[in-house]
């Protein structure tokens, strides 16, 4: 039965500000650009018609607003959404205080093959996806009142990775405006050392003069976090017409804060050119003090404490947001992951946008910087198959210049599965741009790597415990691989290549499958891979996830793990579930959505502190005979927890340590009514969970995660639906179709559910079916 429903939203209006400083002026550019999705001749001359482009701000991602069709080109790959080209465009006006300056257009990210044009003039092409880029304005401030940028997107040709990548500009973009003496993007590196009574702070600051020989003075000012300033530094220095040097500075922060995990602490450097009295440019680079060490025998150290790298893989989407993430939702998650008890993130298999280390930095969460899937082809039509060769040079240093100074970067990665001499080469320009951080690439052999990364081959019953370190540290960038989806359990085992030799044995929880689903078992008939997968933690290729954490947690020299994946991502269909009508892969902690999964709770039992319950499965199950004994597992990081059936205790247990112990179960024979877990400490009541038997649905509740909108300015919210029967029970299956209707200055940016299977359109639709009872609406104000 699907009812519908209807709500409303009051939202209040959106301003845009923008901060400005005298002497250099970085001017969010966002808003009002114009949009068509196809080519078109003379589309990048200053008088081209556009009176069927429309009006949309950035970021945006093209591809997530269209329809996913089973013959899409992008295929099971890309996630069955359209591609192709796309063009944008804006005008922008010069004031006359521009007259004269340096000024730059930045890109945070374009997927991909982009070319610029500024009033027709081509100013170039970048062909990768995942990089920051910035062309020079300078000419066309001096000659004209208006500046008409042209940017085509070229994402024709498929497909061009082996996942959803998303279409277009689906980053920040910028005006940067300066004196013709100034400091370059990316001009201010900043190294650190010394965490106890004070620290080493060396800075090389990069500075460019675009006019007649001039002496400049340039002065750095460091604040602490409470932002009081505790070093000062002049340095006088000559810089010839048309040249750029790179000034050095060493000064010393006493008793400095440091940057970890639990505290990040952020300093900023504040870098002044002057020249003759007059404050020519001014750079701010927020920077952390921390001191990371990998040792071979014993993994990863940060400020003097062996820490385990507890992390997962994140591709750049965020399911129905696509690739053009709000800065909001990008924070939620990081927030999502730390309470889950990760503390570091693989940017699989590329760069994220700058915003997403600023977030890191500030919320401690260590990150895995990876830059490239493959040096050769991965996909027919990737950068590797067509571009690597002649850019891979310029890009690494852009990335690496971008990125160095974000102490939340540990190390970087340089590719993914990846084979060929070359690794050598792109190691030493890694070290050559940034002798801080040491080089390692995910599951790539390469004897160049300063870590070794490795990752399927390391869930090998032995493999870890057995390895050869050759002197190296070692983490597991991929691991472990396994698959859920929320709110859907079976009781059987199931493994995706079979039982081989070297898979670890996981019992069934029943001798026979008690969760019965015709259409599941149907799917299996046709094709085993067309299922949905249990969120019992029992579907995987080799090793649970409890078995990966064990190993993490034992193995004194297993620096770090990298679970696949933090969330599901849109694409990768095919590999493991088949293809259509699967558009995602569900190997996330997390769903398409942004909602939890069991085995999100799972780590929190074994990452977290704060006292903690989860029970599963729900206690709703309309079609099981009575008396059919289920497996009720519960996960918790207490003592000891005490299980009811309906008031009646059923015993206590208490987790162990072992894999098959970090998980208590009870067989507990199914009526309906009322299951409860209560989690102890010291004998004292610290958590409880309860689950309680629905009936049919009848209605739903809405609810925001987290933060509402602000009161004014341009925000977005994410809304739950979550389906209830008539006394306001959870109602696990609900597939009720929602309608969304508002009122007042918001619209519906895009509606999802996190099913794996929801072919329907996310944006510029009103109504969605909910999937495993929730729904899931993004206002935007």
């Amino acid at each position: 039965m699907k009812n519908r429903f209807i709500f409303l939203f009051l939202v209040g209006m959106s301003s845009l500000i923008f901060a400005q400083n005298s002497a250099r002026q970085t001017l969010n550019i966002d808003a009002n650009w114009q949009f068509i999705q196809k080519d078109g001749v003379g589309f990048e001359k200053i008088k081209t018609p556009t009176t069927d482009w429309r009006n949309i701000d950035v970021p945006h991602d093209w591809s997530i607003e269209g329809e996913y069709r089973k013959d899409a080109p992008s295929g099971d790959r890309c996630g069955y959404l359209e591609t192709g080209i796309g063009w944008y465009r804006k005008t922008i006006t010069v004031p006359k205080a521009w007259k004269n300056k340096q000024v730059r257009i930045a890109f945070d990210g374009v997927f991909h093959n982009s070319t610029v044009w500024a009033n027709g003039k081509k100013l170039g092409f970048r062909p990768y996806g995942w990089i920051s880029f910035s062309y020079d304005l300078s000419e066309f401030v001096n000659q004209s009142e208006t500046i008409v940028i042209a940017v085509k997107v070229d994402n024709k040709l498929q497909p061009t990775a082996r996942w959803y990548t998303g279409c277009g500009i689906y980053a920040h973009t910028n005006l940067i405006i300066t004196d013709k003496i100034h400091i370059p993007e990316a001009g201010v590196f900043i190294k650190t050392k010394g965490i106890t009574d004070k620290s080493d702070i060396s800075l090389d600051v990069e500075v460019k003069n675009n006019t007649v020989d001039a002496k400049v003075k340039l002065v750095t000012e460091i604040k602490d976090p409470a932002g009081r300033v505790v070093s000062t530094l002049s340095t006088d220095q000559v810089i010839k017409a048309n040249q750029q040097v790179t000034i050095s500075q060493k000064m010393v922060v006493k008793n400095p804060q440091i940057w970890d995990t639990e505290t990040p602490n952020l300093y900023t450097a504040i870098t002044k050119v002057t020249s003759n009295d007059k404050v020519l440019d001014v750079v701010e680079t927020r920077f952390g003090i921390r001191d990371i060490k990998w040792v071979s025998k014993t993994g990863f150290w940060l400020n003097g404490k062996n820490v385990k790298l507890q992390g997962v893989c994140n591709h750049q989407d965020a399911g129905p947001l696509g690739a053009a993430v709000p800065d909001k939702i990008l924070r939620f998650r990081v927030k999502q992951l730390k309470a889950m008890g990760c503390n570091a993130i693989r940017t699989a298999h590329n760069p994220q946008t700058p915003i997403f280390y600023d977030i890191c930095d500030e919320e401690g969460m260590l990150v895995m910087d990876e830059l490239y899937d493959g040096w050769r082809q991965k996909a027919t039509n990737d950068y590797g198959a067509h571009y690597f060769d002649k850019w891979w040079k310029t890009d690494l240093v852009d990335w690496i210049k971008r990125d160095r100074n974000h102490p939340s970067v540990v190390v970087y990665s340089i590719g993914n599965e990846t084979h060929g001499h070359v690794g050598k080469d792109l190691v030493e320009l890694c070290h050559q741009t940034d002798p801080t951080r040491l080089v390692t690439s995910g599951g790539s052999y390469s004897r160049a790597m300063d870590i070794t990364g490795t990752n399927g081959p390391s869930e090998y019953m032995g493999w870890i415990e057995n390895m050869k370190l050759h002197n190296k540290a070692f983490v597991a960038t991929e691991n472990p691989h396994t698959w859920q989806v929320r709110g859907f359990y079976r009781s059987k085992t199931w493994y995706r290549d079979g039982k081989g030799q070297r898979v670890y044995q996981i019992d069934d929880l029943t001798k026979n499958e008690i969760f019965k689903v015709k259409a599941f078992d149907d799917a299996k008939k046709r094709n085993r891979k067309q299922i949905f997968n249990s969120s019992y933690d029992n579907a995987t290729v080799r090793i649970t996830a409890r078995g990966g954490i064990e190993k993490l947690r034992d193995i004194p020299h297993y620096a770090g793990q990298f679970r696949w994946t933090g969330y599901d991502y849109i694409g990768e269909a095919g590999y493991v579930h088949g293809g259509w009508p699967f558009k995602a892969f569900m190997g996330g902690a997390i769903d398409l959505s942004n909602f939890e999964k069991d085995l999100y709770y799972l780590y929190q039992s074994q990452w977290t502190s704060k006292p903690m319950v989860h029970i599963l499965p729900h206690w709703t199950h309309p079609t099981m005979p009575l008396g059919t004994e289920v497996p009720v597992v519960v996960y918790t990081n207490c003592d000891k927890v005490e299980l009811f059936q309906d008031g009646k205790s059923l015993g206590q247990k208490s987790p162990g340590t072992k894999w098959e112990e970090m998980q208590v179960k009870w067989m507990v024979p199914w009526k309906p009514g009322v299951i409860k877990a209560v989690a102890y400490r010291n004998d004292k009541v610290v958590a409880t969970q309860t689950y309680k038997s629905a009936g049919q649905p009848a209605k739903i509740a809405l609810s925001i995660d987290g933060l509402p909108l602000a009161e004014s300015g341009k925000d977005i919210v994410q809304v739950r639906v979550t389906t209830q029967d008539k006394d306001g029970t959870f109602y696990p299956y609900g597939e009720n179709r929602t309608k969304f209707i508002l009122s007042g200055p918001a619209k519906l940016k895009a509606l999802g559910n996190g099913s794996p299977i929801d072919v329907e359109s996310h944006f510029g639709v009103d109504n969605r079916n909910a999937f495993m009872g929730l729904t899931r609406a993004f206002v935007e104000s």
